[in-house]
């Protein structure tokens, strides 16, 4: 009887796992190295590493890496790891697998999961969560370890660099822990036989799961080629690079799926770019995620040299919806070393560029010739067939030219120079210093007090500072606040610093430290802020961190609406014993990457926002440490808030008096019935519908509009617009790239740290920074030149926060978010020579304020804005008086919860009457916050409503948009105080604000859920009150227990009573009237019910255009009679008042019917017929 092998008998007796889901045993490695013996914890969004030497292997053995990780945290998993083999992340490849004692797929027991323990979308790996092992969740039975076959990574015998990063920084966040790092433990090199890595490999291939699926190389017979996409039309581009591997021949291609995924490939010319043909790939998995693998007939030779590869292809998905497909090319060089190159994931449902980067330490490690051996897809799950049509594959050498012009401008208009974001100091202050030993004192004196400031320069940078205020207690602002250096390990803040030297000059502190790197910082005080520059030259600071408030008693974070810097939502000011305190990057004097606003848990103490990082640049290098930091002590809020340097908009005037409208599709009708209605005052605006059909077209970069419109119909749409006395607006988007658009130029796309293409919306590439004013420029040359704008909205402009874009060296800002900011804001200003005005997105309001003319109101924070009661100070204290902010974002859909009931209620409204509660929610924050009448996108509510809104704000915004607030209350329950004292006495959260502006107007907003008694109105929940003398009466209140709106103004008087009859003043009405000034006379509409409004194809436009008109408006106008008190209103007897009614198209009835005088006063009955009445 013949004797089986050991390596057979042991790979039968692991079958049993293997097919219920386990793994094989980890075998014991030869000449092992250890990385890292005793568990190490790897914080989220941090990596831990070390260098060690590759033990020597024959040639039949190979380099393997054995671990245990998980993550600490509950149950569950997900892709935290990620390895990184000197500086190369660890991937897997379908062909030659690294991971070798796992299957690449497993379904936890007592669950419907199936996961791969892959994800080639960024490296990562999946792990297991776990307070301490054993884990079993995953059911594989050592779901903790990993061994990975390191051939062709690593060099035997030479050192290399073994990584963990965690690379799934919002961990914590999303499991509301303070923590949950990456465990690391037993991780070691060591050595396997070559016969027991392939038997190992060979147990996990999975190829019992797969299957070969048709690829059919003919055309059907019905195929008919679909036009090329217009844009190549236009622009008449050639393909370039050049591609190696073409979809256009299928003939010996071949391809798998795994089962369970439906898979097939054939020739298509459904969909053309560059080539006459190419491949549609049809794919449904209906339960779980799947990879389908395409190898050409021979492997593709690659013998040029490449650093980079880009594939064009075509994708039919959802991508709102669908998990998004990811590809990677695998190739293999001259010496056998097997590679990939990740191409990245297929985000956009419409042409597609993907593109990705060989790792810089891979690129002089491959031997040429290389050949391409297939490219692997990552699909599913998905319920319906789903199409990918693939066109071409090219590896290259960029040989790049960036575009390095310094494009500010030499005399900038904004920032003011030298100033920063300094916080305000009060007036009358005086500072001075002195130096006693080691300590150095910093005073502030003020008519409120005396703040003192303590340096101890032997306890670091930031974690030396202590601060106290009269005779409070000395408190540390920043306690723990470091420098965060590469070379350095984290360092105990006990541990003293080495200072090399420390020095008084002219009220400055002058401290160097040294300890394999050398930094410096200078200490000044300047009002109530302490200023901290921080330099650390030579590229080896990775940030700075801002430590926690610590020993300031009650202390407690201040979220600050609009106050927003990079990532992250941070908590900026924090306040206890009758003090706040904030810390503060000066991003006008900053060089770094990102500034971090990640607010850090402490247990002893009170994170505000992580502080600064710096990032490599694509040559691997940082960019030199330049920090200003402020720290803020003061007993009043507005004066630890940041500054802001710019020039205020020169537009307020013109535009304070108008709504922006968001219309979306080329609408006449809807504009004209608006116009009729007496909305006069309106800035229109397309979003795209110039340019396409469908929002994943690439609509960014363009001014000629879409195929199935000319210019003449734009140019005589803009007539229609202007005719009506409105403002035209337009669309642009700078930012974003198409890689079709005809202005396309690789070298001028931002680069990341690794030297790729940097992705932004569906399908684009985010344009540099520095070439975006000369982006604007062509583009809005254009626009200019055949359909000159009064305004534009710049799509995500001002969405750009403190996160550098660009890390391409050479190029001017590469690496530094200030750059980003002000290249971008250049950007805005050289576009308004072309569109006249700005209007932007805003999700970084404050950086740009003064810039863009208007911004949306959105209030990010992470969580609802309706759920925020109003801190009005930040914005009307530094960004009101610089630009205009509108509503609270775009709409209702950005304001509430998205799929909320209070969403619904504002879509599901009517029009009818007073609106839902959420509606006044809506409104009176706009209020509170002194914001501006916007509407559009997906609020355009029945026109009844959207006139409610317009009278509602706009005669009281054309007074307080260009005015500034002179003083800002908070009532307390009791009485109203100010909002230093509501902070502290935590009752600014019931929601109940009042600002006087500096003319005399005053806004009382009830941002409550609760009735309010004041000023002898009673304020319903999300009610309000606004006066000023002689001019001004406006309130949404509470009269005999029902709501009543009410807006007296000197352009209109507006009355909205509901259901009930009602007086106010002048008018009395059941429904809503509105009584507006026309020249001389006076003009009345009934508008308490309109009815819906319907869509239709406007005549002459393409039917994708949707115009909107009215239907079926009730007979009585939603109003029952309106009585008018002429003497008052009019300053005329009812008697002597002519009134003349006036049909769809204004023409004068020929008889006015249901106008009596009773009881001397002018009573009109609404009619079907009968839009209006003139008054004279």
């Amino acid at each position: 009887m013949t004797a089986t092998p050991r390596s057979l008998l042991l790979c039968i007796g692991w079958l049993p796992a293997l097919l219920l889901g386990g793994q094989p045993p980890v075998p014991e490695l030869s000449q092992s190295v250890p990385v890292q013996t005793e568990p190490r914890e790897v914080e989220a969004g941090d990596a831990w590493g070390r260098q060690v030497e590759i033990p020597a292997c024959t040639a039949g053995q190979c380099p393997v890496l054995k671990l245990r990780v998980y993550a600490r945290a509950g149950g569950g998993c997900n892709y935290v790891l990620k390895v990184l083999v000197d500086g190369i992340p660890l991937s897997e490849t379908p062909l030659k697998r690294r991971l070798l004692n796992k299957l690449p797929w497993f379904d936890p027991p007592n669950t419907e999961y199936h996961f791969s323990w892959y994800d080639a979308r960024a490296s990562k790996w999946m792990t297991m969560f776990g307070q301490a092992e054993p884990i079993t969740w995953g059911g594989t039975g050592r779901d903790t370890e990993f061994l990975f076959d390191l051939s062709g990574l690593v060099t035997p015998g030479k050192m290399a660099r073994i990584e963990f990063r965690h690379a799934m920084p919002s961990l914590p966040a999303a499991i509301k822990r303070d923590r949950a790092p990456l465990v690391v433990c037993e991780a070691k090199v060591g050595v396997l036989e070559g016969g027991e890595v392939s038997r190992l490999r060979a147990l996990v291939q999975d190829t019992a799961n797969r299957y070969a699926i048709p690829v059919r190389s003919e055309l059907p017979a019905d195929a008919v080629p679909s036009s090329r996409y217009y844009e190549l039309e236009w622009s008449q581009r050639e393909e370039s690079p050049p591609a190696q591997v073409a979809f256009e021949d299928l003939a010996g291609w071949r391809g798998t799926a795994g089962r369970g995924c439906e898979a097939s490939v054939e020739a298509s010319v459904e969909r053309l770019a560059w080539r006459n043909q190419l491949a549609k790939l049809e794919y449904v998995s209906p339960d779980r995620p799947a990879t389908v693998f395409l190898q050409p007939p021979t492997p593709v030779i690659i013998d040029k040299l490449f650093d980079a590869a880009s594939m064009w292809l075509y994708a039919d998905f959802d991508r709102m919806k669908d998990r998004h497909p990811q590809v990677s090319a695998h190739l293999e060089d001259a010496a056998g070393r097997d590679f990939s190159v990740d191409l990245g994931s297929v985000h956009n449902s419409h042409w597609v560029l993907l593109h990705g980067v060989l790792p810089r330490v891979l690129r002089g490690q491959l031997r040429f010739p290389v050949r391409f051996l297939g490219v692997s897809l990552s699909v599913g799950p998905v319920k319906e067939k789903r199409r990918l049509y693939l066109e071409s594959i090219a590896f290259y050498q960029r040989n790049r030219e960036p575009f390095t012009e310094n494009t500010r401008p030499a005399e900038p208009t904004f920032p003011f120079p030298g100033v920063g974001s300094l916080p305000s100091a009060p007036d009358g202050v005086t500072v001075s210093s002195a130096r006693d030993a080691g300590v150095v004192h910093f005073t502030s004196v003020s008519a409120t007090g005396t703040l003192s400031y303590r340096i101890r320069p032997d306890q670091g940078v930031l974690n030396g500072i202590s601060a106290k205020w009269n005779d409070g207690p000395w408190f540390e602002p920043t306690a723990g606040g470091q420098l965060k250096l590469e070379l350095l390990p984290a360092v105990p803040v006990a541990t003293p610093a080495n200072v090399a030297s420390a020095e008084m000059r002219d009220g400055t502190l002058l401290v160097r430290w040294e300890r394999g790197a050398e930094w410096s910082a200078e200490y000044v005080l300047r009002g109530r802020t302490l200023v901290v520059d921080v330099v650390c030259r030579g590229g080896t600071a990775e940030g700075i961190r801002f430590g926690r408030v610590r020993g300031l008693p009650d202390a407690r974070p201040v979220e600050v609406p609009y106050l927003r810097y990079g990532m992250g939502y941070c908590t900026p000011v924090a306040c206890g014993n009758g003090l706040f305190v904030s810390v503060l990057p000066d991003w006008y004097h900053s060089d770094c990457s990102v500034v971090n606003g990640s607010v850090p848990k402490h247990e002893d103490g009170v994170g505000l926002m992580l502080g600064t990082d710096y990032l490599p640049l694509t040559d691997g290098r940082r960019n030199d440490l330049r920090e200003r930091v402020m720290v803020t002590v003061s007993p009043e809020f507005a004066e630890v808030l940041p500054s802001i340097p710019h020039p205020p908009s020169p537009h307020m005037a013109r535009l304070a008096p108008y709504m922006f409208c968001m219309v979306g599709y080329i609408r006449p009708a809807f504009l004209k019935t608006l116009k009729r209605y007496g909305i006069d005052q309106v800035i229109t605006c397309d979003f795209a519908r110039f340019y396409v059909q469908e929002f994943p077209a690439g609509f960014a970069g363009r001014w000629r509009p879409h195929p199935s419109l000319s210019l003449d119909q734009i140019r005589d749409y803009r007539r229609t617009i202007k005719d009506l006395g409105y403002l035209f607006g337009a669309y642009g988007d700078i930012r974003d790239w198409f890689p079709l658009n005809g202005f396309w130029d690789e070298n001028c796309v931002s680069l990341d740290s690794q030297g790729d293409l940097v992705e932004g919306w569906y399908g684009n590439f985010r344009t540099k920074p520095n070439y975006l004013p000369v982006m604007a420029r062509l583009v809005g040359e254009k626009v200019k030149e055949h359909y000159p704008p009064d305004s534009v909205y710049m799509d995500t402009q001002t969405c750009v926060g403190l996160k550098a874009c660009d890390y391409e060296v050479g190029v001017p800002g590469a690496g530094v978010a200030r750059d980003q900011v002000l290249f971008n804001a250049d950007c805005i200003v050289k576009t308004k020579d072309y569109y006249g005005t700005v209007m932007s997105e805003a999700a970084y309001r404050w950086l740009y304020a003064g810039v863009a003319d208007m911004d949306y109101g959105s209030l990010f924070m992470g969580r609802p804005a309706n759920s925020i009661p109003p801190l009005v100070d930040f914005d009307l204290l530094k960004i009101h008086p610089l630009n205009l902010g509108t509503m609270m974002g775009y709409g209702p859909s950005i304001f509430f919860e998205r799929g909320s009931e209070d969403l619904r209620a504002v879509y599901r409204d009517r029009g009818a009457g007073t609106g839902p509660e959420e509606f006044y929610r809506y409104v009176s924050a706009s209020l509170a916050y002194g914001h501006m009448l916007m509407t559009g996108y997906s609020y355009l509510p029945p026109l009844s409503r959207m006139i409610h809104l317009y009278a509602l704000m706009q005669g009281i915004q054309t007074e307080y948009l260009l005015d500034t607030a002179a003083e800002i209350a908070y009532h307390d329950g009791t009485t109203f105080v100010s909002t230093s004292q509501a902070l502290l006495n935590d009752t600014q959260k019931l929601g109940r604000v009042r600002v006087r502006y500096s003319r005399g107007l005053t806004v009382t907003v009830n941002y409550s859920e609760t009735a309010w008694h004041v000023d002898g109105y009673e304020l319903p929940p999300f009610g309000w009150l606004i006066s000023k003398p002689e001019s001004i009466l406006a309130f949404s209140a509470l009269l005999d227990g029902r709501r009543v709106d009410y807006v007296r103004c000197p352009d209109y008087i507006y009355l909205n009573t509901g259901e009930q009859m009602a007086a106010v003043e002048a008018l009395e009405a059941q429904g809503a009237v509105w009584l507006k000034r026309e020249g001389a006379a006076w003009r009345l509409i009934p508008c308490g019910d309109l009815g819906p409004w319907e869509t239709f194809p406007p005549p002459g436009f393409p039917e994708f255009q949707r115009d909107m008109r009215l239907r079926a408006v009730p007979s009585d106008r939603g109003c029952g009679p309106i009585s008018i008190d002429t003497r008052e209103s009019l300053r005329k007897k009812a008697s002597e008042i002519k009134v003349e009614a006036r049909g769809k198209l204004g023409g004068f009835a020929a008889e006015s019917p249901g106008i009596t005088v009773k009881d001397g006063r002018l009573v009109i009955t609404p009619s079907t017929d009968v839009i209006d009445y003139l008054l004279r």
